[in-house]
């Protein structure tokens, strides 16, 4: 039983996660006119949006209440150190780093430590540069620093999600739909990342449950498959391709299912080759 009521309660979390997200796109006045019935012939696919690791991060802290998490080690072990200026891809390479480190710049607010976030946002910057958005459209990533160094961490988690969603608007239009998905997919990777991290270290079966997420797998699996022009072919993306069947296949499980040791142990590590893949200068890539 407690094991069960340790899944319900984060379940309850993820709805009121959840509802946070929905509740500022409902309009609150009353439509005169009654809404058409549904025709699912008309139905059109939305897309999937950029995945937050933090709403894992929550969960395990409700889970690990005795232990908690240090969440600054965490981030120590887990994220990535880059040059931004090594990269020079702007169609596969470098949306996926860009995903990379926004997935770090989350986690670094989770560990409430401006030094690593203002490293994070700097990144940020200058990869979204290269991909052509103007300095003019990036003052939310020195909004994110300034909200930092004054501890206003409410406030950088607004700012840093609104600058997610600049650059996704930038980014994400027909003729470069690539790097969106690239963007996305990546970003989940090293979130799972951190998840994997954690629960590994403190496992038990029912902490498991919070990496079940079979849908948005196999949604970022078909968007990755769906990929256009030269970029489905390019390696880093080969690598992608390889490993998120696995990876789906594993989080794959019933309402209440658990993943094994050594499932979590492996998702970590197919996560961490997919996030390595992206970081290999193309020299070095080349090199036998």
């Amino acid at each position: 039983m407690p094991e069960i009521f340790d899944l319900r309660k984060l379940r309850g979390l993820r709805l009121l996660l959840l509802l946070g997200y929905l509740v500022p796109c409902l309009s609150f006045g009353a439509d005169k006119d009654e809404k058409a019935p549904f025709d699912p012939k008309k139905a059109e696919d939305a897309g999937v949006g950029m995945p937050t690791p933090y709403d894992k991060f929550l969960a395990l802290d409700q889970a690990l209440t005795n232990s908690k998490v240090n969440w600054g080690q965490v981030f120590r072990k887990v994220a990535v150190d880059i040059d931004p200026d090594s990269f020079t891809d702007k169609e596969v390479v470098i949306p996926m780093v860009l995903g990379i480190r926004i997935a770090d710049g989350v986690m670094a607010i989770k560990a409430l430590d401006a030094e690593m976030l203002n490293k994070c946002a700097a990144d940020i910057e200058k990869l979204a540069k290269k991909l052509n958005i103007a300095d003019s459209e990036l003052g939310r990533a020195r909004a994110v620093r300034a909200a930092a160094n004054k501890g206003e961490w409410l406030k950088v988690f607004m700012e840093l999600g609104f600058f997610q969603q600049d650059i996704m608007k930038k980014i994400e239009d027909k003729e470069h739909s690539n790097r969106g998905t690239l963007l996305i997919v990546c970003g989940w990777m090293q979130g799972a990342r951190y998840t994997t991290t954690v629960i590994g270290e403190n496992y038990t079966p029912a902490l498991s449950n919070i990496l079940r997420e079979p849908l948005l797998a196999r949604a970022l699996k078909e968007k990755v498959e769906k990929l256009a022009g030269p970029a489905k072919d390019a390696p880093t993306v080969a690598k992608l391709r390889e490993v998120l069947p696995k990876v789906e296949s594993m989080l794959t499980i019933p309402l209440e299912g658990t993943i094994s040791k050594e499932n979590v142990a492996e998702i970590n590590r197919l996560a961490t080759e997919v996030v390595k893949a992206a970081l290999v200068p193309p020299a070095s890539a080349a090199t036998p």
